[in-house]
């Protein structure tokens, strides 16, 4: 059985020409090829020259700062000591080797995220304890709870608007 994945044809980012993305690709193939042999490269001259910036990476092979922070993400550097390849913690600006916030931001994000889920769970009355103590299965049993409550309380003013309506269609058609 074949996998049907739409094709789309789209202009390549990086050269402009036309071709067929198969998977949501933003490069032609020869751009594909053309920017991993340059990151090769890249990693060639950050292992000869252990300890360069990113802006020396950046004078050396005439990319982006975005490039070398995006070959950072992808994680191509990892068996490689980077040195001076810092960028600044999206949140704090702090100087970071990798990811995209510090470890302290990463925790403050951890903390807060968590607090919210919990205060929305007690506000929506699917639970009194904080969804941090709650088990998966809990969780979403407490949820299908919540949601046949309100399911409930629809149905219920449905059918009393219904009565409603019944009761003034009554009175209308005896007076005829």
């Amino acid at each position: 059985m074949a996998l049907n994945i739409p094709k789309k044809l789209k202009n390549c980012a990086a050269c402009g020409k036309m071709f067929v993305s198969n998977r949501g690709e933003k490069l032609c193939r020869e751009c594909i090829i053309k920017e991993e042999e340059k990151e090769r490269e890249i990693l060639d001259y950050v292992r000869e020259n252990q300890g360069c910036s990113i802006s020396e990476v950046m004078e050396e092979f005439g990319v982006t700062e975005k490039f070398v922070k995006n070959m950072i993400n992808k994680g191509l550097f990892a068996n490689v000591d980077r040195g001076d390849m810092f960028y600044p913690c999206q949140s704090c600006g702090k100087p970071i080797k990798n990811g995209t916030y510090c470890s302290d931001c990463l925790s403050k994000l951890r903390t807060e995220t968590k607090k919210m889920a919990d205060q929305m769970a007690i506000k929506m009355g699917i639970s009194n304890k904080p969804m941090s103590q709650m088990s998966t299965i809990e969780r979403l049993n407490a949820q299908a709870e919540k949601e046949l409550e309100v399911e409930k309380s629809r149905n219920k003013r449905r059918g009393t608007y219904e009565t409603i309506i019944n009761k003034r269609e009554n009175r209308t058609i005896g007076k005829k």
